[in-house]
């Protein structure tokens, strides 16, 4: 009984001289990276040379650091940006786009203007001067519904609920594919129904310069667009001939609903 009494105690005594210098070392390894870490960190004097050289590290990294997330915002920014550009184009090609095509009519324009093709939605034209010889070209086309009324509300403007943006960018994307470009844009008057106007010019394969008008308007429900193509000096003839055209549409529409009332 008693060499197992001796025995524990000696062991005893063998394991706390063990852990004790264990658990030394371990602190005074501590207590040396604690110190390495303040001596790595150097504090100079103040307003030496070299404590404003790494105060000047501390504002570069911080600039640094700033810029890296205005240039996450601004990318985030555009990104939704992108996202609402994309429904809106949706949007806006689904309303244009929402319509049973009709063929217009061809009943409206001068004696000059000769058919030559004809589709579900668009009557094209060669347009001839008084000795048979042939000027320029036109077209009559559906473009879309007309879903509200004609409204201006600042510089947002709508033909029949659709926004002169939209009308315009067609336009645009047309030129792109045949080598023009958009000159202007205005609203004016006809037969006392808002008309949108667009001027834009085109290069032909002769290298002429080609004047390009676009004419939209709201007639019976939906939105046409009288559209022309011809040489500069005559462009003016052509946009009068244009313009008799809706004037035509309008008066051919109203005389339709006139009729019908009577029936």
């Amino acid at each position: 009984m008693l060499v197992r009494i001796m025995a524990l105690c000696v062991a005893l005594l063998v394991g706390i001289g063990i852990i004790v210098p264990l658990g030394t070392n371990d602190a005074d390894a501590a207590s040396r990276r604690a110190r390495k870490q303040r001596k790595h960190r150097k504090h100079y004097k103040k307003y030496s040379k070299r404590w404003w050289r790494q105060y000047r590290a501390r504002q570069r990294r911080a600039r640094r650091h700033r810029a890296q997330v205005r240039r996450l915002r601004l990318r985030q920014i555009r990104l939704a940006k992108a996202r609402r550009a994309r429904a809106a184009n949706r949007h806006r090609v689904a309303s244009i786009s929402r319509v049973k095509r009709v063929k217009p009519a061809s009943s409206a324009t001068p004696q000059t203007w000769a058919e030559t093709q004809a589709s579900s939605n668009e009557l094209r034209f060669r347009v001839d001067d008084s000795r048979g010889s042939q000027v320029g070209s036109a077209s009559i086309s559906v473009v879309g519904p007309a879903s509200g009324e004609d409204r201006t509300i600042g510089s947002h403007k709508m033909i029949a609920g659709v926004a002169t943006t939209a009308l315009r960018r067609d336009v645009i994307n047309r030129m792109i594919q045949e080598n023009g470009w958009v000159v202007n844009d205005y609203q004016k008057e006809i037969n006392g129904r808002l008309v949108y106007v667009v001027v834009a010019q085109s290069q032909a394969r002769n290298g002429q310069l080609q004047s390009r008008m676009f004419y939209f308007t709201a007639v019976d429900g939906k939105i046409y667009n009288v559209a022309t193509n011809s040489s500069a000096d005559q462009a003016d003839r052509l946009a009068e001939e244009s313009e008799k055209v809706l004037g035509s549409l309008q008066s051919r529409v109203r005389s339709t609903q006139r009729a019908s009332v009577r029936e």
